[in-house]
């Protein structure tokens, strides 16, 4: 008995030492760039599930760089030294997720400050992670409703990889973000259960251990074919899954969105974000690579064929704008964050770049 406790009291200290090298190891040779969660920027919030908390300044690292993010009275990102009141020539709302609240770039590289600093226009920036449809239409309720709102422009990003929706009108559940308690052991053995015990863990490694962080972009890597394999291929890349319903109910509440800003007296731009496998990856080799069975109900440019389309068609939306043609047209991968996956600051300027022009237009249309 006394061999097996030394024995597993040896197994543990060699652990700890492997542990150990391993860490300083990629420290010294491969250093990489920590995670840095911020659970402090978002708050529950009944009416619209969740939301930026107001007068925030914190840093975040979602995986490839630090970035300090600032919110201003309202919850709206903004430029963290900048005057706190400005003179607006016009003003634009921007509407959208993640790919709008943009924490892995400074905010003075992002789409919205570049189209401040041409257009001498204030963008109120709302997106926030992981916001659906429902939400952005709720937003645009809300704030065009505000007493003294006055907007320009409302500038609708949507992203094709999640933003599909068969209802456009309810809101979720108030959630937290980013802040899940420690636990012993999971509440259960469900794929959410198992997902809340481990994410506080998963957190406190990814700000903490370069070896963690090296060892599981490796394994991505190894894993993921097309930036599908660890989370699957989205609805809107699969036949069978981008429903008619959907085409419908989703066309439904961009309309509902454009709607409340013309009855506003706004103009509406919808900007298509697509996926970057849909850019990086257009005919799909990868995926089907490693997916052979979706061979047949893949279809990577499903949504410029079947989704713009209807959108275009809208009588309450000025201006489509597809990114997908564009962004293939030079295909970049550092137009892309290499480990967050969004667009990079490089990937910005290159959409400023290609909506100036049609933003300048509709901003200065009587």
């Amino acid at each position: 008995m006394r061999r097996i406790g030394f024995a597993a009291v040896l197994l543990g200290l060699l652990g700890v030492l492997t542990a150990g090298l391993l860490e300083l190891g990629v420290r010294v040779i491969d250093p990489q760039v920590l995670n840095r969660d911020v659970p402090d920027l978002w708050a529950m919030d009944p009416a619209i599930g969740w939301r930026h908390e107001p007068n925030k300044r914190v840093v975040a690292n979602t995986g490839d760089r630090d970035v300090e993010v600032c919110t201003d009275a309202v919850g709206d990102r903004v430029a963290c030294d900048g005057p706190a009141e400005r003179a607006c020539a016009r003003r634009v709302l921007v509407l959208g997720d993640s790919y709008v609240e943009a924490l892995a770039v400074p905010f003075e590289q992002t789409i919205w400050s570049r189209i401040e600093a041409d257009t001498g226009a204030c963008a109120s920036v709302s997106g926030v992670s992981g916001h659906r449809l429902s939400q952005y239409l709720a937003a645009a309720r809300a704030r065009l409703a505000e007493p003294g709102a006055k907007y320009d422009l409302v500038l609708l990003a949507f992203y094709v990889g999640n933003d599909m929706t068969d209802d456009a009108e309810t809101i979720p559940p108030p959630q937290d973000v980013q802040r899940r308690p420690w636990r012993l052991l999971p509440s259960g053995l469900s794929a959410e259960a198992l997902f809340d015990w481990f994410y506080p863990m998963n957190a406190w490694l990814e700000s903490h251990s370069h070896a963690y962080v090296a060892v599981r972009f490796a394994i991505r890597r190894l894993r993921d074919p097309g930036d599908a394999g660890l989370y699957g291929v989205s609805r809107a890349l699969r036949r069978s899954l981008l429903t008619q319903k959907h085409l419908d109910e989703t066309t439904r509440g961009v309309r509902l969105v454009a709607e409340a800003a013309r009855a506003h007296g706004a103009r509406v731009l919808v900007l298509v974000i697509p996926e970057r496998t849909q850019v990086t990856d257009p005919q799909g080799e990868k995926i089907l690579r490693a997916m052979p069975a979706l061979e047949g109900d893949l279809d990577m440019d499903q949504t410029s064929r079947e989704f713009v389309p209807r959108l275009e068609a809208l009588a309450e939306v000025d201006r489509v704008i597809d990114l997908l043609p564009i962004l293939r047209a030079r295909t970049d991968p550092a137009d892309w964050g290499p480990n967050d996956g969004h667009l990079s600051p490089q990937g910005h300027a290159r959409v400023f770049d290609a909506i100036r022009e049609p933003v300048r237009e509709l901003m200065s249309a009587d």
